[in-house]
């Protein structure tokens, strides 16, 4: 969608210029339509109240659907953010359980998970953020589980320990799906086609009153359409989870990486006899 790049933007940007793009166009449709309009009505404003009424009529149902759309905006970002937070805590448990692994095995599983980590930080992160995945990570969660499943338990406290890890990595490779799955998540066109077309017909039924003081129906008119753009803004700014200043951020996998992989460094206690 070529609209995309409004997500490169900081947010108070993409909020003023969808709140441009709704009242420019709604002045210039009042000034245009505004001679036609008291030519209809003979410049009286004896239908304002019916106007009124189907006015808020329409408003009424516009508001709903634009409030059930948001929510639902929300809740995928929401779903986003929770599975992201998920693949990041079964991976820290997953580099946990490889405490108990004899070495050399510790180290060089302790290793890939590291790696694995970073390249979500590094790559795939920038990557979401476009709209867009990168090869790689599939091969490297592959590698790690031929490595782990290489090692084959005798004692029963190895078997329990190892039974836990592999348990581990199945949290991991789920969460891994669940995230690249909402990479590409977004409202459907034909809802933001409900959007737009109807933030298009309240605007065009303010057109409909007929108000002696010209000034006062700009402002009227402006501040309805700001209203519009700020919605309109909300609900854009929470479709795509993984894009633009208000989405899913990485710093849940950073602080595995910074407060559970930093031990690696420090001395572990080895699977005993």
């Amino acid at each position: 969608m070529t609209l995309y790049w409004l997500y490169d933007l900081p947010n108070w940007l993409f909020a003023l210029i969808t709140v441009m793009a709704m009242v420019f166009p709604s002045l210039v449709g009042l000034v245009l339509t505004r001679p036609l309009i008291k030519r209809l009505f003979r410049q009286t404003g004896n239908h304002n109240d019916i106007v009124s009424y189907y006015f808020a009529a329409v408003g009424v149902f516009y508001g709903l659907a634009l409030g059930l759309i948001a929510v639902a905006t929300y809740q995928n970002y929401s779903d986003a953010d929770g599975k992201a937070t998920k693949e990041a805590n079964a991976i820290g448990s997953l580099y946990r359980d490889l405490d108990f692994y004899p070495e050399p095995l510790r180290k060089d599983l302790e290793s890939q998970l590291t790696n694995y980590l970073r390249f979500i930080i590094k790559k795939e992160w920038p990557a979401h953020h476009e709209g867009n995945f990168v090869d790689g990570g599939e091969d490297m969660i592959e590698r790690f589980e031929n490595t782990l499943m290489s090692f084959e338990p005798v004692k029963e406290r190895e078997k329990i320990t190892h039974a836990e890890a592999i348990e581990s990595l199945e949290q991991v490779v789920q969460n891994r799906a669940y995230r690249l799955e909402a990479v590409s998540t977004a409202l459907p066109a034909v809802l933001w086609g409900v959007v737009v077309i109807g933030a298009g017909i309240n605007i065009v039924m303010t057109y409909l009153f007929v108000v002696d003081n010209f000034a006062l129906h700009i402002i009227l008119i402006a501040l309805f359409a700001t209203c519009l753009g700020l919605l309109i803004f909300l609900t854009a700014a929470m479709d795509n989870p993984f894009r633009g200043e208000f989405s899913v951020s990485a710093d849940s996998y950073q602080s595995v990486l910074e407060n559970v992989m930093k031990q690696s460094l420090e001395p572990k206690p080895v699977l005993g006899p």
